[in-house]
């Protein structure tokens, strides 16, 4: 081979790497197909706001819907004051749930701080006829903005907030990010009804979990379609569509937003039923549910009511422990409110026949002979008992304790006695 074909030949095997005058001429890989854009897949459209645009979309429920065993027109035939007892401090005036916004948020992490988005937001509201779902989605991050933007705009005209974990979780998220887009952050003074608080005051003793899927399975009714899709993938299918484009896993991301949005409706009907009339079908209510409610009451100095609810709870099927729990609740109702003759008998009752609970009866019932009745014989005798209870249960510091208190008032009343003598 002659240089001159060597010299042509080399060119060549250049050329074809893409040499070109002493240049890498680097050749650009053909585009990735890209899924289906969520225009394509959920209903609504485009809207373009001075920040850029943002997908909105809205579903209209009419108001006999059933979500559950609810229609969403069940929550406004309850009283606003009982609606105002949900709020965590049970402190706020009469709430109109006519303007509320119902919200939850999907999220890119649970979190939160300065690096989660909130890239779905969902806002549910009652009209005169209806109750609509309207739901702002971020396409790529730079969209952010403009979804702060439209979100902001629509729940200026509400006077109040419905979530779930939203004191915690939603609000200080959307707070957030409103701060850090130098926007106004919104519904920071209004009345929160977040249902989380009072969920977990009625039925943490019936229910191992009270999230919102364990509500949904085991009080409100409601069976999601295979359309749903668990929260925690939820961030990781984010991150997928962004890098993809494939917009098919959003549209069940959507309907799971929507579906939470409904479930604040029914549930915020469900406590406030329990509320206002815990012995109707409505309230639908165990035994251990009329406890938990009964020490609510309690809590909102609704002595009358937290009486009812107790008696009732004692009226239905109860766990022994938990029956005894219920009697020992309802006998310090009873005597802080000087009714101590009642809760005697209550405290005779747990003593005979209680299984837990037996020491601290014996203690309150020689108290009662005591002080309200003068008679240090019989005071002295349930003291006795209360100290072969203790001393045939298991052993410990706080047993050991409570024995020496028994001995030690055994012995006053026992002075007592003798200078009566």
């Amino acid at each position: 081979m002659t240089a001159g074909e060597l010299g042509t030949d080399l060119r060549e095997q250049l050329r074809r790497l893409g040499v070109q005058r002493g240049i890498i001429a680097i050749k650009p890989s053909p585009p990735r197909e890209r899924g289906p854009a969520i225009e394509e897949l959920v209903s609504g459209k485009l809207t373009c706001t001075e920040h850029g645009p943002c997908f909105v979309t809205e579903a209209v429920y009419p108001l006999d819907h059933r979500h559950g065993t609810l229609p969403l027109a069940a929550l406004l035939d309850h009283d606003p004051q009982t609606a105002a007892l949900l709020v965590r401090d049970g402190a706020a005036d009469g709430v109109d749930l006519r303007r509320a916004a119902f919200i939850d948020t999907e999220t890119t992490g649970l979190a939160g701080g300065t690096g989660t988005y909130a890239f779905l937001v969902g806002i549910g509201y009652y009209t005169d006829e209806a109750f609509r779902v309207r739901q702002f989605f971020m396409r790529d991050v730079v969209e952010e903005r403009a979804l702060l933007h439209l979100v902001g705009e629509t729940l200026d005209s509400f006077r109040a907030v419905v979530s779930f974990n939203g004191r915690a979780f939603d609000l200080p998220l959307l707070a957030t990010r409103f701060t850090l887009a130098r926007m106004a952050p919104r519904l920071a003074d209004v009345p929160h009804l977040d249902l989380l608080f009072p969920a977990r005051r009625l039925w943490r003793r019936r229910l191992t979990s009270c999230a919102l899927s364990s509500l949904e399975a085991n009080v409100l009714g409601v069976a999601r379609e295979d359309a749903d899709v668990p929260g925690w993938l939820i961030p990781g299918l984010y991150f997928d569509y962004l890098r993809t484009g494939d917009a098919r896993p959003m549209k069940r991301i959507f309907y799971h937003n929507a579906q939470d949005i409904l479930s604040l409706v029914t549930l915020a009907a469900r406590l406030c039923a329990a509320l206002a009339d815990p012995l109707s079908e409505e309230g639908d209510l165990s035994g251990s549910d009329l406890h938990s409610l009964g020490r609510w009451y309690e809590r909102l100095s609704m002595f009358q009511r937290a009486e009812q609810a107790y008696q009732a709870a004692l009226t239905r099927p109860l766990p022994a422990g938990v029956r005894d729990a219920v009697r020992r609740d309802l006998s310090l109702l009873l005597k802080r409110q000087g009714r101590r003759d009642e809760a005697a008998a209550i405290w005779h009752e747990l003593i005979q026949d209680g299984h837990d609970h037996k020491t601290w009866a014996c203690v309150e019932l020689a108290k009662y002979y005591e002080w309200a009745l003068r008679d240090y014989p019989a005071a002295a005798q349930v003291t006795r008992l209360a100290v072969d209870i203790s001393q045939s249960a298991p052993t410990g510091s706080r047993g050991q304790l409570e024995l020496c208190e028994l001995h030690h008032r055994l012995a006053r009343l026992e002075r007592k006695m003798n200078r009566v003598d």
